[in-house]
């Protein structure tokens, strides 16, 4: 993966381009990534991939859960990984463990060895080394670390716990992983900004690629966003690519960053 800024606007804004290894073309970012279910847009099939007219559309993002119920992780390592899998040799795939359907993270503070996710096969409890078994197997362009996120009511002390436990998956992620790709340490805080900071200043010290901005979509109101994201963006290196999941529409997008919509 390569990755570089062009142009800065207002001091935080930023243009650049993403270049993956299985993309034809670099992707110029910002760029919105299409999810997927086990691989695939919604409602589009592979044939019609091509056919979309952005370059953005070589990006998917996907969640690693979608699979536990399907083709074993052996299995698809042996096929040779997602892309091969899925006949999408020319396409980059990022993996985030978070449903992009799911409306909201569970909450309970005794799952201190893994997070936990509600997923086709019910309620499971994933740990680092599981999960870097499935990114293994799927050999995707970039993932992001495990993250414990909490929705905007938690207790002061539940949302400490959430950043404490989400730096130290990162720390076993980067540990576990031998199979390349690039990872993006999972930033959360929940409602507090000195919390959102703190995880932000600890994951930004960890040998990284870029950065994934979780917590968001579970609760939190629109005029509180802006000065949460600042509250991380301001700490983070201005030369490392970023993610964010739970934004919704382009519309929700320019409002959360400040930028006012004519």
């Amino acid at each position: 993966m390569k990755f570089a800024v062009k142009a800065w606007s207002n001091g935080k804004a930023r243009t650049g381009f993403l270049q993956l290894g299985n993309c034809p073309a670099a992707i110029d970012t910002p760029a919105l990534l299409l999810s997927t279910r086990k691989g695939l847009p919604h409602f589009i099939s592979p044939d019609l991939l091509p056919s979309l007219p952005s370059p953005d559309s070589h990006l998917l993002q996907f969640s690693p859960l979608h699979f536990l119920e399907g083709p074993s992780s052996k299995t698809i390592s042996n096929i040779g990984g997602l892309q091969h899998l899925l006949g999408l040799h020319e396409y980059g795939f990022a993996a985030v463990a978070r449903d992009s359907v799911q409306s909201l993270p569970e909450c309970d503070a005794t799952n201190k060895f893994g997070a936990s996710f509600e997923t086709t096969c019910g309620r499971r409890l994933i740990r680092p080394v599981e999960y870097i078994e499935m990114i293994s197997s799927m050999k995707p362009d970039i993932w992001a670390s495990l993250a414990d996120e909490v929705p905007s009511w938690v207790s002061d002390k539940r949302n400490k716990t959430s950043v404490d436990r989400t730096v130290k998956w990162l720390d076993e992620c980067i540990a576990l992983n031998s199979t390349g790709g690039a990872v993006f340490g999972a930033i959360v805080g929940g409602n507090d900004l000195e919390e959102r900071q703190r995880c932000a200043v600890e994951v930004v010290k960890r040998n990284v690629s870029g950065y994934w901005i979780g917590g968001f979509g579970f609760g939190e109101s629109m005029d509180e966003r802006p000065s949460l994201l600042d509250a991380v963006t301001d700490v983070l290196p201005e030369e490392m690519p970023r993610m964010i999941c739970g934004l919704g529409l382009p519309g929700i997008v320019f409002q959360s960053f400040g930028v006012e919509v004519v």
